[in-house]
């Protein structure tokens, strides 16, 4: 009887350490799903547009259609300090907090639609200019970007 305790007792223990080995896949829902993003060729990973390319995709990733919050040192990292202000005083016309950021002017007027958040095209204009195609909630649309490069650093200037 003792015996037959103990065996019981190990194949359950056994049972249990080897299902708590595997490892919970994550689920992945689509507004996790990272865009196959069409971007312009770049010929070396040294090629100003790649960088600029890069900053947009991260930017629009993380802070424009993710989950991470545009606060003081996201926009120091990212935008002048004229488009800084830009986006303060609109957030301030529209709120009155006072202390965010009119991001939200990066993207389309979509309240409600497709799980559906991608930049889908990155085109070089010229100029410091980039053309930025994007499918926000189902609903498509452009912003351009012009970039200036401060102390070997890109940063977003204006947003059209």
């Amino acid at each position: 009887m003792s015996f037959i305790k103990i065996s019981l007792i190990l194949l359950v223990a056994t049972t249990a350490f080897s299902c708590s080995d595997k490892q919970e896949q994550p689920q992945q829902n689509s507004a996790d799903h990272q865009p196959a993003t069409v971007l312009q060729e770049s010929s070396s990973s040294n090629d100003p547009d790649a960088k600029v390319f890069e900053k947009i995709q991260t930017f629009y990733t993380n802070y424009i259609f993710g989950d991470e919050f545009a606060n003081d040192s996201v926009i120091v990292k990212y935008c002048t300090k004229n488009l800084a202000q830009e986006l303060s005083k609109a957030y301030d016309a529209e709120f009155s907090d006072d202390g965010g950021y009119a991001v939200w002017k990066f993207r389309s007027d979509a309240q409600d639609g497709e799980d559906i958040h991608e930049v889908e095209k990155i085109e070089p204009l010229g100029n410091g200019k980039y053309l930025i195609h994007y499918n926000d909630m189902g609903n498509k649309g452009t912003h351009t970007i012009t970039i200036v490069q401060q102390d070997g650093e890109i940063f977003f200037d204006k947003l059209n």
